[in-house]
């Protein structure tokens, strides 16, 4: 599916949205949250010539990084995560993938980390990416602003609901504090979720019922 230059994979037993966000004046893409299906990735960007820059993790849950080093292996790019997020990303009880049998990163000091922290900036082509830190879900969750238009949001916020916070490094109040942080955000902005479809700030902000401070901003 395509939503301008954002295209979407849905992949793995839970549906989790895979993105690849292209620059506008280059062939250069970041591949965000490589959750599965990594042939169809990969001939997907070799298909159409796409240069991927960074993959970007908004997570380190299982579903989220399944095919990360699948994905690593055909284009060895630095891998964009939160500088909370590690420990989780590298223990299997905390990511979930335990609970599943399996194990998804293997050999984690093959991997180029790049760590960031909240109001950094990544490029993709020409186009600037916003980091932006929303702890609340995991420690160390985070979601990318191309301004004025996008948002990638991994599971912080959904369509009509919000992410969980019973998991490892979840946190309910966090949460909390970084609904307000994306809500401040103009309400033209369209959000792409982990899972299920995109939608506009102002459809949630009236009308998500998990929004606590929404009448407040």
């Amino acid at each position: 599916m395509r939503q301008d230059n954002v295209y979407t994979f849905v992949v793995n037993e839970f549906a989790t949205n895979c993105y690849i966000y292209r620059d506008e004046f280059s062939q250069k893409v970041i591949i965000i949250d490589p959750g599965g299906e990594e042939k169809s990735i990969i001939n997907f960007l070799q298909k159409n010539n796409f240069i991927p820059q960074y993959v970007v993790l908004t997570h380190g849950h299982y579903d989220h990084i399944k095919s990360l080093e699948e994905i690593l292996d055909f284009y060895p790019v630095d891998v964009v995560i939160h500088e909370d997020e590690l420990d989780l990303i590298l223990d299997d009880s905390k990511n979930l993938s335990l609970f599943l049998g399996q194990s998804c990163i293997r050999d984690a000091e093959k991997i180029n980390w790049l760590k960031v922290k909240d109001n950094d900036i990544i490029f993709c082509g020409e186009q600037k990416i916003k980091v932006i830190h929303t702890p609340g879900h995991t420690k160390g969750s985070i979601c990318l602003y191309v301004e004025d238009k996008y948002l990638f949001t991994g599971d912080t916020l959904f369509c009509g609901s919000v992410g969980r916070t019973d998991f490892p490094t979840g946190d309910i109040s966090q949460l909390d504090e970084s609904l307000k942080k994306i809500f401040s955000l103009p309400d033209n902005t369209i959000f792409f979720p982990g899972h299920q479809q995109h939608c506009s700030l102002k459809n949630e902000k009236l009308h998500n019922p998990f929004i606590k401070f929404v009448r407040k901003i």
